[in-house]
């Protein structure tokens, strides 16, 4: 096992350490500490194996940078190095700013839970983290795998706006819609493990209890399709998938994300935020004094933009707007993911 992946190359570990060595040399004078997240964080990373067998970086480099003050040149500092950075490393570089005084008081959401637990320090402080919460193991809100699923159905509303255009696929765009559709058996999986209190960290772990969750819509499907997509993220292969139909495969994923996530949505319980939340929330976006967290909508938007024939008057209804609704839906889940 190489140091951030499972299955990669010593060479891989060196070209993603001197990836990361740029970013840090690049981040550090505006930040206390850099914190790698994902897959390369926790280890189990994706090594893309090319034509020719040789390995390259495939999963983003997604890094919290913890910052003494969260200005607004602070946050035009490092946008512009994740443009420069993704740019000259051929990879997407995500540097999002954590105030340092602000990590005390971290929600408790998967995002965090992963940044307590599942990280690498790529500069800085190792202890930089220490102050977040002890978040207990087992007992991550459901809610976050509503908000997982809604994340990943985006990704299946790309796919579904890219088909609809005429044009054929070029290599880059299939590998990456191909990518798309694993990411949402893995959220399928994930989520059916987050129902019954088995959810881990690491797909090592998660990798033979999912053979154990009771009934879920499409069980043996989502049993099927997250074994695969786990092996697809230790060895990323995606060459070897000449024969893998992408249109069907969309339909099917598609077909099953609109049983799933209904289902899933009745497993939880409460409320995603409080009233007050709520309120301030929803008068800020839509000016109505609505006591549910806006993501509700988002996630009922998204199960009608996904179906064959949305309903544009309930599209309007819950979206607060007349027409452009995906462009809204996107608009809207930038800003509440």
């Amino acid at each position: 096992m190489s140091t951030y992946t499972i299955k990669g190359s010593t060479e891989l570990d060196a070209r993603i350490h001197a990836d990361l060595r740029r970013i840090a040399e690049a981040a550090s004078p505006c930040s206390l500490a850099g914190v790698l997240l994902g897959g390369y964080g926790r280890g189990e990373g994706t090594p893309f194996i090319n034509p020719d067998g040789s390995q390259s970086p495939f999963n983003d480099y997604d890094l919290v940078v913890v910052v003494d003050r969260l200005t607004k040149a602070v946050r035009e500092k490092l946008r512009t190095l994740e443009i420069r950075l993704t740019t000259e490393l051929g990879l997407p570089v995500d540097l999002c700013p954590y105030p340092r005084s602000h990590l005390r008081r971290c929600e408790f959401s998967l995002l965090n839970y992963e940044m307590k637990y599942g990280h690498k320090v790529v500069w800085g402080d190792e202890n930089i983290l220490s102050t977040l919460p002890n978040y207990p193991h087992g007992a991550l809100p459901l809610s976050e795998g509503s908000r997982l699923l809604m994340n990943r159905g985006k990704l299946l509303l790309d796919l579904q706006q890219r088909l609809a255009n005429p044009k054929p696929l070029n290599e880059g765009e299939r590998i990456r819609f191909i990518k798309f559709i694993f990411k949402v058996r893995l959220a399928f999986g994930d989520c059916a493990l987050l129902a019954e209190g088995k959810y881990d960290l690491s797909y090592t772990a998660k990798k033979p209890r999912i053979k154990s969750i009771g009934t879920i819509p499409d069980r043996d499907v989502v049993i099927a399709g997250y074994s695969k997509a786990i092996e697809l993220k230790e060895w990323g292969d995606f060459h070897s998938l000449v024969d893998f139909d992408l249109v069907n495969e969309f339909k099917t994923t598609r077909e099953v994300f609109l049983r799933f996530f209904p289902w899933y949505r009745a497993q939880v319980a409460g409320r995603e935020c409080s009233m007050l939340k709520a309120i301030a929330l929803n008068l800020r976006w839509n000016g109505c004094p609505l006591l549910s967290h806006p993501r509700l909508r988002m996630y009922d938007a998204l199960q009608e933009l996904l179906t064959d024939e949305p309903d544009q008057i309930l599209l309007g209804q819950i979206l607060f707007c007349h027409d452009h609704f995906v462009e809204k839906f996107y608009e809207l889940q930038r800003r509440f993911s």
